[in-house]
């Protein structure tokens, strides 16, 4: 059994540092061979203005290792560290380490140790530095003054170079603190520490871009971000000056009284003047440089801004290494901004019931599906309620639905008081085959509800003719395949109209709940607008059957920005897909279908329990979509019906296809066998826009492994 690994991060500030960083690269990589963890090496290049991109892209090309974001601007050593803890904020642990090579990497192994000893932050204090007089004279009158005066347990040499725990990066990201220290803010986060002296080595390649004004820069604000020392100092000096005032005023008062003073006092008086001038200004260029800081956390700018990324995506999701099944997170990435623009819209609008954001999405909806008319309800299960209300079909009414599907949509013929005519499935696609259609018009059927299962597409121009031919209603389930094409359409134009769910993990996905009906009749859609507000009219007055299911504003201002990158996302499913096509036949997968676009990837392993205890101890994430055909959900059973039609039996009159009810359909022939022997196997394997190649990867080989097996 493989266990889990460790996830460890070095993230390294880049700037001027071209020459160093091959070196550097192979000295990480000695040093952290054999400490059995996940690494990263994370490295930010802070707009350097040499040729460090070039020779940190080809890093990333040899090493999937490497990652590498170029940031917009030259923001500063702490910004640059702060963007790249950002990037690898869900590793386990992060060390911190400077590009110059004055930092030993071999002292990794030592800070893993003392970490997995219960450590959260490993500081590694210089004891001595080789570094030119000047620069060593100002480095310890600093360290001594923020020792001294702002964090009085500061290792004496001070620190750069560190391991610190994810609780600890969680904190520094949480502080969002602009002017200000890394090193004070990992010792005012607390936590237990370690402390490992090190000699400072000289300098390899270039020079220091360290300045003597970005130093006292640092100094300045270091000291202004965690003391009041400078306050207090100025105070005082304001107390002693305002106390020579008032001393040299009784002496000019006795003096004037006595006759003392023969000449007036110029030089005197200039010289106390100038002396409480520079005070007053010293004064108000200290006070005025923690108004900056404050001004600089009252703007709303971003902290650092990624002009480029480079190597595989690290964005936030990852649970303890494991491969997710789904996460939103990674989902929403490229939305980010959008979303929270469209959530500040929605705030700011005064129709917060069936407003503008709702007709926007309703509108770019239809367009996409290319259908003239969408309504926006609560979630799927009702859009297939209100879609046979609408459709007119009567209360009583047998409705086929396929076996195996999600128990919503056998959930929503029961709620507009239809029955569900429960139908066998096609073997290899198990989708509902168009013959299912004239057995279910043989039993009486009013309506036929195809799922396109796992983003596959039914033979609809076929489901379509023979309903035509036979008169039934037809509503396509659309909830995994937004997106789908076949026969040179989008899924949900064939039927009279069709469902659409955007539950968060859907191809088209919100934050909550949300549906749509599309149609290509106005009737229905005018019917549909009334029916999700109680089946009231214009007026108010209820003319219609109807419910409460409308799509609120939120969810409709945030789908319209997830709609903006759909076909994207579904291209990023698609390509999942044909890398598990490739490499797992071995596992009988559902097969994808021209059009196709995956909302499930779906494998049938012989011992479907074992297989995912298999991936789960291998860090691999799975999924069952379905566990029982629904003719066997013991209420659904006893409310719905089970249409035979075995091999063996000849064509039958209408009326006349065997009809078991409820609970007593237990034997085979009596069932729905194909969809029940599927629901015994499906297992769904992790397929989702923004999952790592990495994730996927560690999918494959957790599947070959397990088909290896024998």
């Amino acid at each position: 059994m493989r266990t889990i690994l460790k996830r460890l991060a070095v993230v390294v500030p880049v700037y001027g540092n071209e020459a160093s960083l091959p070196e550097l690269y192979e000295r990480i990589d000695a040093a952290t061979r054999g400490l059995d963890v996940e690494l990263t090496l994370q490295f930010v290049n802070d707009r350097s203005p040499d040729g460090s991109q070039a020779v940190l892209e080809s890093l990333a090309a040899r090493d999937p290792r490497v990652r590498v974001i170029l940031l917009s601007r030259n923001h500063g050593s702490f910004t640059a560290i702060a963007a790249g803890m950002a990037q690898v904020a869900t590793h386990d642990a992060v060390v911190i380490l400077s590009a110059d090579l004055q930092d030993p990497p071999e002292l990794i192994p030592e800070m893993v140790r003392r970490w997995r000893a219960g450590i959260p932050v490993v500081l590694c204090s210089r004891k001595d530095r080789d570094d030119p007089l000047a620069s060593r004279l100002f480095s310890r009158a600093f360290w001594w003054s923020f020792r001294r005066f702002a964090m009085p347990d500061m290792p004496p040499g001070g620190f750069d170079f560190c391991l610190i725990d994810r609780r600890v990066v969680r904190v520094i990201l949480e502080s969002s603190e602009k002017k200000t220290s890394l090193v004070g803010l990992i010792l005012w986060a607390g936590f237990e520490r370690s402390v490992i002296p090190y000699e400072r080595a000289a300098r390899k390649h270039g020079r220091s871009m360290w300045s003597m004004g970005r130093k006292l820069a640092y100094a300045f604000h270091s000291l202004v971000a965690f003391s009041s020392l400078p306050m207090k100092l100025f105070a005082g000096l304001g107390l002693v000056v305002g106390a020579a005032g008032v001393l040299m005023a009784f002496y000019v008062l006795l003096a004037n009284l006595f006759g003392w003073i023969t000449v007036p006092g110029w030089s005197a008086l200039m010289l106390m003047q100038t002396v409480i001038l520079a005070t007053v200004l010293l004064g108000f260029g200290v006070l005025g440089g923690y108004l900056w800081i404050n001004l600089e956390q009252t703007r709303r700018r971003p902290l650092f801004i990624v002009d480029k990324t480079v190597g595989q995506d690290l964005a936030p999701g990852d649970r303890d290494g494991r491969v997710d099944f789904f996460s939103l997170e990674r989902v929403s990435a490229p939305a980010r901004h959008g979303l929270r623009e469209a959530a500040h819209r929605a705030l700011a609008s005064r129709r917060i019931i069936l407003g503008p954001e709702v007709e926007r999405f309703e509108r770019a909806f239809a367009r996409y599906v290319g259908a003239p008319h969408a309504v926006g309800v609560a979630n799927g299960t009702d859009s297939i309620t209100l879609a046979l209300w609408a459709l007119g079909v009567e209360p009583g009414s047998l409705v086929a639905v396929p076996a195996l599907t999600a128990p919503p949509t056998a959930v929503a013929v029961l709620r507009a008081g239809c029955v569900p005519l429960f139908m066998d499935v096609d073997p290899q696609t198990l989708l509902l085959p168009a013959s299912a259609v004239a057995r279910a018009a043989a039993l009486g059927a009013k309506a036929v509800v195809p799922v396109h299962l796992y983003g596959n597409l039914c033979d609809m121009p076929a489901i379509r003719a023979e309903a035509d031919r036979l008169g039934l209603v037809v509503i396509e389930d659309c909830a995994q395949s937004t997106g789908s094409e076949a026969f040179g359409r989008h899924c949900g134009t064939w039927g009279h109209a069709a469902s659409f769910s955007f539950y968060p993990t859907k191809n088209l996905g919100t934050y909550g709940d949300g549906g749509a009906v599309v149609t290509a009749d106005p009737g229905v859609a005018q019917r549909l607008v009334s029916m999700r507000f109680y089946g009231q009219d214009a007026s108010g007055v209820c003319v219609l059957p109807g419910m409460n299911s409308r799509l609120d504003e939120m969810q409709a201002a945030l789908l319209t920005e997830r709609l903006a990158c759909l076909d994207e996302h579904n291209a990023r499913r698609v390509a999942v897909a044909a890398r598990y096509d490739q490499a797992l036949s071995a596992l009988d997968p559902v097969p994808g279908q021209p059009g196709r676009v995956p909302h499930l990837y779906v494998v049938r392993p012989d011992e479907r329990a074992e297989f995912r205890r298999f991936l789960s101890e291998r860090g691999v994430d799975t999924g069952v979509h379905y566990s029982q055909a629904l003719n066997r959900h013991p209420y659904l059973a006893a409310q719905g019906r089970v249409a035979q039609a075995p091999e063996s039996q000849a064509p039958a009159a209408p009326g006349t296809v065997a009809v078991a009810h409820g609970p007593d359909a237990r034997s085979a022939d009596a069932g729905c066998p194909t969809a029940e022997a599927a629901a015994a196997r499906v297992t769904s394997l992790p397929c989702y826009p923004g999952i790592p190649e990495a994730h996927v990867e560690r999918v494959v080989e957790a599947c070959r492994e397990w088909a290896a097996r024998g």
